[in-house]
């Protein structure tokens, strides 16, 4: 061979090397940019993305679109393609991500990243709402996979969803199929856990318990080890049995091995005094992990534990206010934000009602001392003594009095609305019953110009009947048929009419209801926020429910799409809302966000996703939020 055809030979190998090396590192680099990305929003709270994580994900959906476009014949093109729709996942562009998930599935059928990419795809058609769809695709996944451990994460996904929709039993059967693939599967300790959780929801103490102790046969995580014992904790105490509970709480908090959970560990301390109702050792408790963590998500969690303590135990709607306003500042990220901040609107508006009562009180009582004879000894001291004349001149002026009352409708009416008002505060937000108790039963009273008398006697029904206090309730319900025989509230409680009178307790009844499925069930409590919008949308629950609709969509669906839909539809609707400043910060927020993945997709040259129309990345049920 010839000197010149080995240069040439020699030549093209180092071509052929210097291209492979090339475009192996253009992967590279984008699987680091990826890999940080990931790494760093592992460290997040969920559903928190830093500016920082979106850069890397940027940088690596430009390198793999490079890696496609440059070297279209590369090993390494379907990973890109993979990557660059999971990048778009995790970003929370649902739309893009289902785009690229597709191109991926129609460009690389056969490429050995197609198992997990139907996994993701599935959870992405997921997280877009379309829940059906995505149900139908993993199952036809798990029909097809073979590989246990690929199979196991399928069925993990499908439990996930089910538990996610309310579905229970449902995502029992497939926590259990997920262990059953295998014991030293990642996902059996995980799936073990979470029938452990779901039993504990369910009220089958001895059965969760078992659950969670089994969880150690399938190789838990340390994490996983950690959130073991808490949850175990948490079981002992809503069974009661507190000594096992103290033992176990005690025990953890010694070894310097559980210093990661402590925070987590102090809180179920702090339930436990409260459970056996030491509201002194749950103050103490509460009040040094905001000082022992601050910062973190135990602190914030532990200053609204504070204040339910006052505001529901202590009776102090100060410092319970001083503590909810601490919650946020905390972290912002904190299941426990809205609920907060719904509570401090609601101490604000008590305090306004309170000083309402006392103004209306003042103008109301002239004319109820003299309705009721009560003359005012200032002008006459002594009635048996006072010479006769001036006792008719007084008579005299009192009946003339009297008879200006005509006038005071309004008053009165205003006085009645700012007790009824109270009552429902008392009851609803701040747990006095007897409180509550008081003011329904004062209107009830009352019959001076009083129009409410009869909601005010369904509400004391209401409230006896929701107290397992029958005998009581159907004694008021008496009265009621024989005082207001015509009452609309009468006919509702006997059935007799079908239309649920437009009233604040209706709408706090399925309010309340929604809040029990807030965590485990997002979809129950938006079906229920849902038709407190729709039957009560003149009442304060209405807002309450949107504004958690959208709250949901945003920290649990992560949809940006629904929230800036959502948040935008509480703007319009409730222009006067003591929430309003907040929606609009939180809408302004995610409308930064979706303008920056805008504009981040129209200045990528390498990104083929059309961005000539809006992102959709989900369906709004419109008519829900409109007005009746």
């Amino acid at each position: 061979m010839s000197l010149k055809i080995r240069i040439t030979l020699f030549a093209l190998f180092l071509l052929i090397l210097f291209d492979s090396c090339a475009y192996y590192n253009t992967f590279y680099n984008a699987e680091q940019y990826f890999k940080k990305a990931v790494d760093e929003l592992e460290t997040l709270e969920e559903g928190k993305i830093t500016t920082n994580v979106r850069k890397n994900f940027n940088a690596a959906i430009e390198k793999s679109n490079k890696v496609i476009i440059e070297y279209p014949d590369s090993r390494w093109t379907d990973d890109a393609a993979y990557m660059i729709a999971m990048a778009y996942y995790y970003k929370t562009d649902y739309s893009a991500s289902r785009k690229k998930f597709e191109h991926f599935f129609a460009t690389y059928p056969a490429s050995d990243l197609r198992p997990k990419a139907e996994i993701w795809y599935g959870r992405c058609l997921w997280k877009m709402g379309e829940k059906e769809l995505s149900l139908r695709q993993l199952k036809r996944s798990s029909q097809r996979e073979k590989n246990p451990v690929m199979k196991s994460e399928i069925y993990f996904t499908l439990a996930d969803l089910h538990r996610s929709s309310g579905n229970l039993d449902s995502a029992i059967i497939y926590f259990q199929k997920t262990i059953k693939s295998g014991r030293d599967i990642p996902h059996a300790a995980a799936a073990q856990y979470n029938i452990a959780e779901i039993n504990l929801a369910e009220g089958n103490i001895d059965q969760a318990i078992n659950n969670l102790k089994n969880v150690v046969n399938y190789g838990p995580s340390i994490e996983l080890k950690d959130k073991m014992q808490i949850l175990l904790a948490r079981i002992y105490r809503e069974a009661r049995r507190f000594d096992e509970a103290r033992e176990l709480i005690t025990a953890k908090l010694n070894d310097i091995a559980n210093e990661g959970i402590w925070g987590d560990l102090e809180l179920q301390l702090g339930l436990l005094y409260e459970a056996e109702e030491n509201w002194e050792s749950a103050r103490s408790r509460y009040s040094q992990i905001t000082e022992k963590y601050p910062g973190k998500p135990a602190s914030a969690e532990a200053y609204y534990r504070l204040g339910e303590l006052y505001m529901k135990k202590l009776n102090d709607y100060s410092k319970a206010k001083e503590n909810y306003e601490k919650v946020k500042k905390e972290d912002r990220n904190s299941r426990f934000v809205l609920p907060a901040q719904n509570i401090v609107k609601e101490i604000n508006h008590y305090n306004t009602l309170k000083q309402k009562y006392q103004d209306s009180w003042k103008n109301v009582k002239p004319f109820v001392d003299k309705a009721e004879g009560k003359i005012d000894s200032t002008a006459i001291e002594n009635l048996e003594t006072e010479d006769p004349d001036e006792l008719k001149k007084a008579l005299e002026q009192f009946h003339e009095e009297k008879n200006k009352i005509a006038d005071t409708v309004s008053v009165f009416a205003d006085f009645y609305q700012v007790m009824y008002e109270l009552g429902e505060l008392y009851y609803f937000d701040f747990s006095n019953i007897d409180s509550a108790f008081y003011y329904f039963h004062r209107i009830y009273q009352m019959d001076y110009y009083n129009s409410i008398r009869d909601k005010a006697l369904y509400a004391v029904y209401f409230l006896l009947y929701e107290n397992h206090k029958p005998e009581s309730a159907e004694a008021y319900l008496d009265t009621m048929r024989m005082e207001f025989p015509e009452s609309q509230y009468l006919r509702h409680i006997e059935n007799r009419d079908v239309e649920i009178p437009e009233d604040n307790i209706q709408a706090r009844k399925l309010f309340l209801n929604a809040e029990k499925y807030f965590d485990f069930q997002p979809d129950s409590a938006v079906a229920l926020y849902s038709e407190v919008v729709d039957k009560f949308h003149d009442t304060k629950y209405a807002q309450q429910s949107l504004l958690a609709i959208a709250w949901i969509n945003h920290h649990r669906f992560y949809n940006l799409d629904n929230s800036i839909k959502l948040y935008q539809a509480f703007v319009d609707t409730f222009p006067e809302s003591e929430f309003l400043t907040y929606a609009r910060q939180e809408l302004n927020g995610l409308n930064s966000i979706a303008e920056w993945l805008t504009e981040s997709l129209r200045d990528s040259s390498n990104d083929s996703v059309d961005t000539s129309t809006p992102i959709d990345t989900g369906k709004v049920i419109e008519d829900t939020f409109q007005k009746p």
